[in-house]
């Protein structure tokens, strides 16, 4: 079955995050675009040159715009194929044409109507196993990616999508795939990604830290340096995350981090701000204060340049423990100023995961 979206944007308007949630949420339910036109708000003759050739080359057309536009392009489009259908499906013969919004409403509405049409059409039904994983080496994700495809001997699809060391692999199989087969696939993911593995669902970073911690009866608290609250912004952003966030603290000068945290001035001096001890007594400080059960606590150089001794761009130190032990973790990240930060808070809430799960 043959793809097409038709975006339809203000030129004016910034490129990206319009679209992609309903797209993405038909590519993640197994019927990904094959082709994406883009077109201008206005240009009403390249939109009706576009549906046509959708209709004589492809099977299916989502048509993608601004809520308050979908009206107008699907009255011109039903004028085009002489048809008529619902508000937001039109059916040309056996050739369907779905009207999606943007934003998340797009994705609600995959989720609503167009999955059990398209399901209808093919006969098939998709099924997923997500496994979300952080800190695996770009040769040994491909790797375990490679084997789980053989695994499922080419009747299903390993897809991989990754941001700054958060990674999510998705197995996609149709109701022909043999069941085996899936979890044979599963079982080569599980397996060859082992202890970077924190949740066998879709369920985010964040999310899953803030359940865990639900699940545990703990509190966190964060002491971020060079992260600048990304770490606990990450969790406040999850709803109920009041329940399980005691503080976040943003120590970025070495004099806070002696007065709020209880950082040792001979440590500061003797191995900088940037040490395995120096974030050791971030966490710790943490804990001394009794209201807290878990503590994270990160400080690096993010750059773009050094912090004036011979350690190196992308160095981090994250701490992250209990009141029963601190482990400390040593991380060289690469990239610009945002991918190494980005990086090092996936790490960091990843950390508060493996403690306290």
């Amino acid at each position: 079955m043959k793809i097409a979206a038709i975006v339809v944007r203000n030129s004016r308007s910034r490129f990206g995050g319009q679209f992609e949630p309903a797209l993405e949420a038909l590519a993640a339910a197994g019927y990904p675009a094959d082709k994406i036109f883009i077109l201008s708000e206005g240009a009403g003759h390249e939109f009706s040159q576009t549906v046509v050739e959708c209709k004589n080359f492809f099977d299916v057309a989502a048509v993608v715009a601004e809520a308050g536009a979908l009206a107008g392009l699907r009255a011109k489009a039903a004028e085009l194929l002489r048809c008529e259908g619902s508000e937001n499906v039109l059916s040309a013969g056996e050739k369907l044409f779905f009207f999606l919004p943007f934003g998340e409403e797009g994705s609600a509405a995959v989720q609503a109507y167009v999955l059990l049409r398209l399901q209808e059409k093919s006969g098939l039904r998709f099924g997923s196993s997500v496994f979300r994983a952080v800190g695996v080496s770009s040769a040994r994700l491909a790797e375990t990616v490679k084997s789980a495809a053989a695994a499922g001997e080419d009747k299903l699809t390993v897809q991989v999508d990754s941001s700054y060391g958060d990674h999510r692999i998705e197995i996609l199989y149709d109701s022909n795939a043999p069941k085996m087969l899936a979890d044979a696939a599963a079982r080569v993911v599980a397996e060859g990604l082992k202890d970077q593995i924190y949740a066998i669902d879709d369920t985010p970073l964040g999310r899953r830290a803030v359940e865990l911690l639900k699940l545990r009866k703990m509190k966190v608290a964060t002491a971020e340096s060079f992260t600048g609250g990304g770490v606990v912004s990450r969790l406040v952003e999850v709803p109920g995350a009041s329940e399980v966030v005691y503080e976040g603290v943003v120590s970025y000068s070495n004099e806070s981090k002696m007065r709020r945290l209880g950082v040792q001035a001979d440590t500061l001096a003797q191995l900088g701000a940037v040490s395995d001890q120096t974030a050791y007594e971030m966490a710790a400080g943490l804990l001394a204060g009794g209201k807290c059960d878990a503590a994270v606590a990160t400080t690096g150089i993010a750059g773009p340049s050094s912090d004036g001794t011979n350690k190196p761009v992308g160095l981090c130190y994250i701490a992250a423990g209990t009141n029963e032990a601190i482990y400390v973790y040593k991380y060289i990240f690469h990239g610009s100023r945002k991918d190494v930060t980005e990086r090092a808070i996936n790490q960091a809430l990843f950390l508060l995961c493996k403690v306290i799960r």
